[in-house]
Protein backbone atom coordinates (compact mmCIF):
# COMPACT_ATOMS: atom_id res chain seq x y z
CA UNK A 1 0.00 0.00 0.00
CA UNK A 2 2.81 2.46 0.74
CA UNK A 3 2.39 5.76 2.55
CA UNK A 4 -1.16 7.09 2.46
CA UNK A 5 -2.35 10.63 3.07
CA UNK A 6 -5.92 11.65 3.73
CA UNK A 7 -5.99 13.54 0.43
CA UNK A 8 -5.85 10.25 -1.46
CA UNK A 9 -9.18 9.18 -2.87
CA UNK A 10 -10.11 5.61 -3.47
CA UNK A 11 -11.78 2.53 -2.16
CA UNK A 12 -9.74 1.06 0.65
CA UNK A 13 -9.68 -2.41 2.11
CA UNK A 14 -9.51 -3.66 5.67
CA UNK A 15 -5.80 -4.38 5.05
CA UNK A 16 -5.29 -0.73 4.03
CA UNK A 17 -7.03 0.33 7.24
CA UNK A 18 -4.68 -1.77 9.38
CA UNK A 19 -1.61 -0.45 7.54
CA UNK A 20 -2.76 3.15 7.94
CA UNK A 21 -3.37 2.64 11.66
CA UNK A 22 0.23 1.48 12.06
CA UNK A 23 1.34 4.87 10.70
CA UNK A 24 -1.11 7.02 12.69
CA UNK A 25 -1.59 5.79 16.24
CA UNK A 26 -2.56 9.31 17.37
CA UNK A 27 -5.83 9.21 15.43
CA UNK A 28 -8.99 7.15 15.32
CA UNK A 29 -9.19 5.54 11.89
CA UNK A 30 -12.30 3.76 10.68
CA UNK A 31 -13.38 2.38 7.32
CA UNK A 32 -16.91 3.19 6.15
CA UNK A 33 -17.94 1.69 2.83
CA UNK A 34 -14.35 1.77 1.55
CA UNK A 35 -13.59 5.31 2.74
CA UNK A 36 -11.06 5.96 5.48
CA UNK A 37 -12.52 8.21 8.17
CA UNK A 38 -9.88 9.80 10.40
CA UNK A 39 -10.63 11.66 13.63
CA UNK A 40 -8.35 13.19 16.24
CA UNK A 41 -8.15 11.73 19.72
CA UNK A 42 -11.20 12.54 21.88
CA UNK A 43 -11.37 15.63 24.11
CA UNK A 44 -11.39 15.57 27.90
CA UNK A 45 -15.15 16.30 28.10
CA UNK A 46 -15.78 13.45 25.63
CA UNK A 47 -13.79 11.08 27.83
CA UNK A 48 -15.53 12.25 31.03
CA UNK A 49 -18.94 11.55 29.48
CA UNK A 50 -17.64 8.26 28.07
CA UNK A 51 -16.31 7.09 31.43
CA UNK A 52 -19.47 7.98 33.33
CA UNK A 53 -21.82 6.45 30.76
CA UNK A 54 -19.67 3.33 30.59
CA UNK A 55 -20.02 2.98 34.38
CA UNK A 56 -23.80 3.48 34.23
CA UNK A 57 -24.17 0.86 31.50
CA UNK A 58 -21.82 -1.56 33.23
CA UNK A 59 -23.84 -1.33 36.45
CA UNK A 60 -27.17 -1.79 34.63
CA UNK A 61 -26.20 -4.52 32.15
CA UNK A 62 -27.46 -8.02 32.80
CA UNK A 63 -24.92 -10.80 33.23
CA UNK A 64 -25.35 -12.20 29.72
CA UNK A 65 -23.85 -9.13 28.03
CA UNK A 66 -20.50 -7.36 27.94
CA UNK A 67 -20.11 -3.56 27.96
CA UNK A 68 -16.99 -2.67 25.97
CA UNK A 69 -15.17 0.48 24.95
CA UNK A 70 -13.37 1.85 21.91
CA UNK A 71 -10.99 1.21 20.40
CA UNK A 72 -12.60 -2.06 19.38
CA UNK A 73 -13.37 -2.83 15.76
CA UNK A 74 -16.85 -3.75 14.65
CA UNK A 75 -16.62 -5.40 11.24
CA UNK A 76 -19.91 -4.32 9.70
CA UNK A 77 -19.13 -5.54 6.18
CA UNK A 78 -16.32 -6.28 3.77
CA UNK A 79 -15.47 -2.58 3.42
CA UNK A 80 -16.70 -1.24 6.78
CA UNK A 81 -14.93 -1.33 10.15
CA UNK A 82 -16.19 1.13 12.77
CA UNK A 83 -15.37 1.78 16.42
CA UNK A 84 -18.38 2.91 18.45
CA UNK A 85 -17.37 4.73 21.63
CA UNK A 86 -19.24 2.16 23.72
CA UNK A 87 -20.81 -1.09 22.64
CA UNK A 88 -22.74 -3.87 24.29
CA UNK A 89 -22.37 -7.38 22.91
CA UNK A 90 -23.72 -10.77 23.82
CA UNK A 91 -21.29 -12.59 26.09
CA UNK A 92 -20.97 -15.45 23.59
CA UNK A 93 -19.43 -13.06 21.01
CA UNK A 94 -16.22 -12.48 22.97
CA UNK A 95 -13.83 -14.39 20.70
CA UNK A 96 -11.59 -12.91 18.02
CA UNK A 97 -9.85 -9.60 17.42
CA UNK A 98 -12.99 -7.79 16.26
CA UNK A 99 -16.74 -7.88 16.72
CA UNK A 100 -18.29 -9.63 13.71
CA UNK A 101 -21.93 -9.94 14.83
CA UNK A 102 -24.21 -6.95 15.42
CA UNK A 103 -23.76 -5.42 18.88
CA UNK A 104 -26.87 -5.19 21.04
CA UNK A 105 -26.18 -1.47 21.52
CA UNK A 106 -23.74 0.99 19.95
CA UNK A 107 -23.17 4.42 21.53
CA UNK A 108 -21.49 7.44 19.98
CA UNK A 109 -20.45 10.53 21.90
CA UNK A 110 -20.40 13.51 19.56
CA UNK A 111 -17.23 15.44 18.83
CA UNK A 112 -16.94 18.37 16.42
CA UNK A 113 -14.84 16.23 14.07
CA UNK A 114 -17.16 13.21 14.17
CA UNK A 115 -20.60 14.85 14.18
CA UNK A 116 -21.53 14.05 10.54
CA UNK A 117 -20.12 10.54 10.76
CA UNK A 118 -21.94 9.78 14.03
CA UNK A 119 -25.28 11.27 12.93
CA UNK A 120 -25.38 10.14 9.28
CA UNK A 121 -22.79 7.61 8.13
CA UNK A 122 -22.54 5.32 11.16
CA UNK A 123 -26.29 4.97 11.64
CA UNK A 124 -26.58 3.96 7.98
CA UNK A 125 -23.98 1.20 8.20
CA UNK A 126 -24.97 0.04 11.69
CA UNK A 127 -28.63 -0.25 10.71
CA UNK A 128 -27.66 -2.26 7.61
CA UNK A 129 -25.50 -4.45 9.86
CA UNK A 130 -28.49 -5.06 12.16
CA UNK A 131 -27.50 -3.18 15.33
CA UNK A 132 -30.89 -2.86 17.03
CA UNK A 133 -30.07 0.02 19.39
CA UNK A 134 -27.96 3.11 18.62
CA UNK A 135 -27.57 6.05 21.00
CA UNK A 136 -26.02 9.43 20.28
CA UNK A 137 -24.83 11.54 23.23
CA UNK A 138 -24.00 15.25 23.08
CA UNK A 139 -21.39 15.99 25.78
CA UNK A 140 -21.29 19.79 25.31
CA UNK A 141 -25.05 20.42 25.48
CA UNK A 142 -25.88 17.33 27.54
CA UNK A 143 -28.46 15.26 25.68
CA UNK A 144 -29.09 11.75 24.46
CA UNK A 145 -31.07 10.52 21.48
CA UNK A 146 -31.85 6.80 21.30
CA UNK A 147 -32.55 5.09 17.99
CA UNK A 148 -34.14 1.69 17.53
CA UNK A 149 -34.00 -0.45 14.42
CA UNK A 150 -37.47 -0.92 12.94
CA UNK A 151 -37.91 -2.48 9.53
CA UNK A 152 -34.25 -2.04 8.59
CA UNK A 153 -33.97 1.68 9.48
CA UNK A 154 -33.54 3.60 12.70
CA UNK A 155 -36.47 5.34 14.30
CA UNK A 156 -35.56 8.13 16.67
CA UNK A 157 -36.76 8.11 20.23
CA UNK A 158 -37.30 11.28 22.20
CA UNK A 159 -34.26 13.47 22.80
CA UNK A 160 -33.64 13.80 26.54
CA UNK A 161 -31.90 17.03 27.59
CA UNK A 162 -29.87 18.17 30.58
CA UNK A 163 -31.37 17.31 33.95
CA UNK A 164 -34.35 15.42 32.51
CA UNK A 165 -34.36 11.71 33.26
CA UNK A 166 -33.45 9.35 30.40
CA UNK A 167 -35.22 6.10 31.15
CA UNK A 168 -35.29 3.15 28.80
CA UNK A 169 -36.27 -0.51 29.12
CA UNK A 170 -34.49 -1.97 26.09
CA UNK A 171 -31.99 -3.42 25.44
CA UNK A 172 -32.00 -3.49 29.27
CA UNK A 173 -33.40 -1.13 31.91
CA UNK A 174 -31.22 1.90 32.58
CA UNK A 175 -31.82 5.48 33.67
CA UNK A 176 -29.67 8.57 34.13
CA UNK A 177 -29.63 12.32 33.55
CA UNK A 178 -27.51 13.46 30.58
CA UNK A 179 -26.22 16.44 32.60
CA UNK A 180 -24.83 14.07 35.24
CA UNK A 181 -22.56 12.51 32.63
CA UNK A 182 -20.85 15.85 31.93
CA UNK A 183 -20.53 17.19 35.50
Amino acid sequence: MGTMSMTEVGIYTVEDLHAYREQRDDMTVQLIEGELVVSPSPSVVHQVVHSRLFGVLLAAAPGRVLVLSAPLDVRAGESTVVQPDILVIDDVDRRGAEVTTPPILAVEILSPSSRRTDLVRKPEVLSEFGVEHYWVVDPVHPAIRPFRLVGGTYESGQVVLGDDLFEIAVPFPVSFRPADLAR
